[in-house]
């Protein structure tokens, strides 16, 4: 038996699918990325909420605005599969969790 004979060459077909993959790779990517900073803005500002005693009217329409941002950022990562519809709830879940603990 030769080995010899086999293809060292990737074919067409398959190249063309590892740079679609890439490309989709790199948008999810920043996808995931946005959601997960919007996220962390919000976890950061009502922290910050937590450490005040007494919260301004402005402050707290901030934080709501803020976490607009961030379910629109997940909701637009679960839209385009970048994110699971469960994990994309899950997270929106525990923003409003902790919105509600504060």
């Amino acid at each position: 038996m030769c080995e010899a004979a086999a293809p060292t060459k990737k074919a067409d077909s398959a190249a063309k699918r590892a740079r679609q993959a890439e490309k989709r790779r790199v948008y999810n990517k920043s996808k995931k990325s946005e959601a997960r900073t919007r996220m962390k803005k919000v976890l950061e500002a009502l922290e910050g909420l937590k450490k005040k005693t007494d919260a301004q009217a402005d402050e707290i329409v901030t934080v709501e605005k803020l976490i607009g941002e961030a379910y629109s950022a997940i909701d637009k990562a679960v839209k385009v599969k970048a994110l699971h519809k469960n994990t994309g709830a899950r997270r929106k879940s525990r923003l409003a969790r902790r919105k509600k603990s504060r």
